[in-house]
């Protein structure tokens, strides 16, 4: 008897969590937006407030959510403020500061290329949204980036004018757009000859070595919603790697 209530209970916080997760999915939360309290979650899904508690302890170890004390319950992904770097964080010398970045829109598509892309999606897509921006560090290189997203979810933005996106921190406009918050990322880096696409675009050597950085991101329920691919031509200067759930104190703005 003991067994089975445990095992009820168990069943019973599951089956919060994923209530929760599925109105926070559908738009009835949205990145910053404050959950009800616990003893009306707990009234509205008829279940102890213990239960809803540990429902709730769950979604924040998986970033769903994040609990403050004396303040509440908040849906993640609006975290990331304006005025924040995430990727492009090359530090000036000393390390105590950033330096500036800026920001241009080449060129926004949509494409059936598949790719390494297409395999971190894993569901086939028929087309994806492709961009290509230019990042300029502090007048000093360039580097270039691509992003590619599943077009089934945010072929939209293909529309979009380049002047539209430029300027736009895409983390934030996935999140507030989209209710697409990056929750985690996985991020790969290699030292090898950059592409002759890519020299060509940086005004560096051909066969020019330099540093290809894959970074994948992950929203709710570890869902792949962004894929980008960035290529850094060789510099003295250090790139800063934060955890995405780390607080930066930079006032410089996100790209994503």
């Amino acid at each position: 008897m003991k067994v089975s209530k445990l095992g009820s209970a168990k069943a019973k916080h599951r089956q919060i969590s994923e209530e929760i997760l599925s109105a926070i999915e559908d738009g009835r939360w949205l990145p910053g937006d404050r959950l009800p309290a616990e003893d009306q979650l707990a009234a509205e899904m008829d279940a102890s407030l213990g239960t809803v508690q540990r429902a709730l302890r769950s979604l924040v170890q998986m970033g769903v959510v994040e609990r403050h004390h004396g303040r509440g319950t908040f849906v993640t992904g609006a975290q990331a403020q304006e005025g924040q770097l995430r990727h492009f964080r090359f530090m000036a010398e000393g390390g105590k500061r950033l330096l500036p970045v800026y920001f241009k829109i080449i060129d926004v598509e949509l494409t059936s290329e598949s790719g390494p892309w297409s395999n971190f999606f894993g569901t086939p897509e028929e087309n994806y949204v492709h961009i290509h921006r230019l990042v300029n560090v502090n007048d000093e290189f360039d580097v270039f980036s691509e992003i590619y997203l599943p077009a089934s979810r945010f072929a939209e933005i293909a529309d979009m004018s380049e002047a539209t996106l430029n300027g736009v921190s895409f983390r934030d406009f996935l999140a507030e757009r989209f209710n697409a918050p990056t929750i985690n990322t996985h991020q790969t880096m290699v030292c090898q000859p950059l592409p002759p696409r890519i020299t060509r675009v940086l005004n560096v050597p051909h066969g020019q070595y330099g540093i290809v950085w894959t970074i994948g991101g992950l929203s709710y329920r570890d869902a792949p919603i962004t894929w980008q691919r960035i290529f850094v031509p060789p510099s003295d200067r250090v790139i800063e790697i934060v955890p995405i759930s780390s607080p930066e104190q930079t006032n410089l703005r996100e790209m994503f």
